[in-house]
């Protein structure tokens, strides 16, 4: 039989390993019997939401209080910017600015692919397209038209116009106006997020959007629609490097791509990564 000792020094042991494995789980939301505190938790946190009002496309007061951080702990926009938010604030349809998210989106994509000609579709009073100039060297050129053909091609193009409008924009779009490497930006794709709703419900620009959705799907593009405010819509020609994968070989460990037809130096390219 054991004594008190050997028993206690045993629960002892018992409770140090259980306190050792809480500390390193605790941390770790979604592990099975450990409930950590995780954005459900914040929803309902009236330290993180209390008093504030959902915005109207962010759809809740959480999603409304994650976009204003995000906003906080992006880079300030410039005093321009500033002073033209606060302009465009007074006039009758404020709503129709775009979030200082999309402009440091659209600046990021400009600096990462060194865009020096960009395409604006539909400007209001032109808060992305001074925050794309913004973004470009002395020598880039923002351009905001509706009859833009002869200007092509374009590096960048962003589309916050009529929506039912939209797919004979990315359509004509599609016909070489896109430079190989360059992308578009469409705005509001998802409609106060009514594009969720039952098709039966959809007003006529909540069907020109799920339609436009549907659309560059089957066209000639790299699609990723990001959950940033309203929605946002990133399309890329499919006619850039890697598109042209013809056939794989693999030799002594080593696998090797054979890439070719594609708008690059050299045509044929030959990536070798080591397995």
């Amino acid at each position: 039989m054991l004594g008190w000792g050997v028993l206690s020094a045993a629960a002892g042991a018992t409770a140090v390993l259980l306190l050792q494995w809480w500390s390193r789980t605790a941390c770790r939301p979604g592990r099975r019997g450990r409930k950590g505190y995780t954005s459900i938790d914040a929803a309902r946190d009236p330290e993180v939401v209390g008093g504030v009002i959902a915005d109207a496309y962010e759809g809740t007061m959480l999603a409304t209080v994650r976009h204003d951080y995000c906003v906080a702990m992006s880079t300030s926009l410039s005093e321009t910017l500033q002073e033209l938010v606060q302009e465009t604030q007074q006039l009758k349809m404020p709503q129709m600015l775009s979030s200082p998210l999309t402009v440091r989106l659209l600046q990021s994509l400009i600096r990462a692919g060194s865009a020096t000609r960009a395409l604006e579709i539909g400007t209001y009073t032109g808060f992305t397209a001074v925050g794309m100039a913004e973004a470009m060297p002395q020598d880039g050129l923002v351009l905001c038209l509706d009859d833009f053909s002869d200007e092509a091609p374009f590096d960048l193009c962003f589309i916050d116009a009529d929506k039912e409008s939209q797919i004979a924009y990315v359509d004509l779009l599609s016909e070489g106006l896109i430079s190989a490497g360059g992308c578009v930006v469409v705005d509001n794709t998802l409609w106060y997020s009514r594009v969720l709703r039952p098709r039966g419900r959809h007003d006529a620009c909540t069907k020109a959007v799920v339609d436009f959705n549907q659309h560059v799907l089957k066209g000639p593009w790299h699609v990723a629609l990001l959950p940033i405010r309203d929605g946002l819509t990133i399309l890329q020609p499919r006619s850039t490097c890697g598109d042209g994968l013809q056939k794989t070989r693999r030799r002594s460990g080593v696998a090797t791509a054979v890439v070719d037809g594609l708008p690059c130096d050299p045509e044929e390219l030959y990536l070798e990564v080591t397995m």
